[in-house]
C-alpha cells in the first residue's frame, strides 16, 4: 500500500496553515511535509510547530532541511520538541539544500557535511553526548536536554542522483526522490535492498499544478535537474519534455489512481504530492479520497 502525503505549498500564509493543516487531518492523506524553503511565506519550525499542535492523526515529515543553514544541534533540539508535541509522529527529510541560496548567505555545503550533519542529528535525538570532529562539524560533549519521543526518528536523504541514492543506502532511513519514472524508482530499489535495513522506506514526489503556464513553468525549472534527468534516462530535456510531465506531474484523480497503483508495483513507500496554489489542497484531498 503506497501512503499519500501532501507537500504544504510554500505560497500558503503563515495565517491559514492551521487551517490547512486541519484539512489535512481530517482527509485521506496519511502526511504532511513541511518544506525547508527560503521563499516560503512561514519559517519551516514554526510552521512545523503549527501542524504539531492543530493535528492528531497524520505524520509530519520536516524537510527537504540542511544541516548547513542549521546547525546539526538546532535542528536536533527542534525535531525532539515536534516529536514529543506531535507523540511522535515527526519524520526528517535531509539534504544539503539549494546552492543558489547557500551561496546568498556564504555557506558552501559540503557533500561530506550532508552525512555529518545528518548522523550528528541522529546521535543527538537519540540521547547521546556527542563529540565529532569532521570536514563540517565540530561538535565537543554536546547533549540534548531531553531526546526524541520515537526509539528511532526516521531520516531520509534527499536524492536526486543515483549517487545520493548510494549515499542514502549507507545511512539513512530511507530515500526522497522525485518522479514516478520506473527506471528512476527501479534504481532506487537497487539501493534500498543494499541498504537492507528494515523499515527503509523510498518516498517519491510529484505535484498537482494548475494552470498549464504554471504547470509548465515548474516542469521548465526541474528540466535543469541533471541528476534527475539521468536517473531518468532522459538525454535532452526539450525532446523528452512530455515524459518529465507525465513522470513529474498528476492531472486529476484518476491519473493520481493510475500513478498510485503503479508506484505499489515499483515498491514505493509513500507518494508526496506538491501543489501551489493553497486554493488546490481541498481539490488535491478530494483526488486522494477517491483512491
Amino acid at each position: 500500500m503506497v501512503d499519500i502525503g501532501v507537500e504544504l505549498t510554500i505560497k500558503c500564509p503563515a495565517a491559514e496553515v492551521e487551517r490547512s493543516m486541519r484539512v489535512l487531518d481530517g482527509s485521506a492523506v496519511r502526511r504532511v511535509w513541511v518544506p525547508d524553503s527560503p521563499g516560503s511565506q512561514w519559517e519551516l519550525w514554526t510552521a512545523a510547530t503549527i501542524a504539531a499542535m492543530s493535528t492528531r492523526r497524520i505524520g509530519i515529515g520536516i524537510g527537504v532541511t540542511s544541516p548547513f543553514q542549521r546547525s546539526p544541534a538546532v535542528i536536533a533540539h527542534a525535531a525532539a520538541t515536534l516529536d514529543h508535541l506531535s507523540q511522535g509522529r515527526i519524520s526528517l527529510s535531509m539534504g544539503r539544500g539549494m546552492r543558489p541560496f547557500l551561496k546568498s548567505i556564504g555557506l558552501e555545503g559540503s557533500d561530506a557535511g550532508v552525512a555529518e550533519g545528518a548522523e550528528l542529528v541522529r546521535r543527538l535525538l537519540a540521547g547521546e553526548t556527542v563529540s565529532h570532529q569532521g570536514e563540517a562539524f565540530h561538535f565537543q560533549d554536546v547533549r540534548l536536554p531531553f531526546g526524541a519521543l520515537q526509539g528511532r526518528v526516521p531520516i531520509l536523504l534527499a536524492a536526486m542522483s543515483e549517487r545520493w541514492m548510494e549515499v542514502a543506502s549507507d545511512w539513512a532511513d530511507g530515500i526522497h526522490t522525485y518522479s514516478t519514472s520506473e527506471r528512476l524508482l527501479n534504481t532506487a530499489q537497487g539501493w534500498a535492498a543494499r541498504a537492507a535495513r528494515e523499515g527503509f522506506r523510498i518516498v517519491t514526489t510529484v505535484a498537482y499544478i494548475e494552470p498549464e503556464d504554471a504547470r509548465q513553468r515548474w516542469l521548465q525549472g526541474m528540466s535543469y535537474a541533471q541528476g534527475l534527468l539521468s536517473l531518468m534516462g532522459i538525454t535532452d530535456a526539450a525532446a523528452g519534455a512530455q515524459e518529465l510531465a507525465e513522470c513529474l506531474t498528476i492531472r486529476d484523480g484518476d491519473d493520481l489512481a493510475a500513478k498510485v497503483e503503479q508506484l505499489g508495483r515499483l515498491g514505493v513507500s509513500e507518494l508526496m504530492i506538491g501543489y501551489r496554489s493553497p486554493d488546490e489542497l481541498a481539490t488535491l484531498c478530494d483526488f486522494v479520497a477517491r483512491l
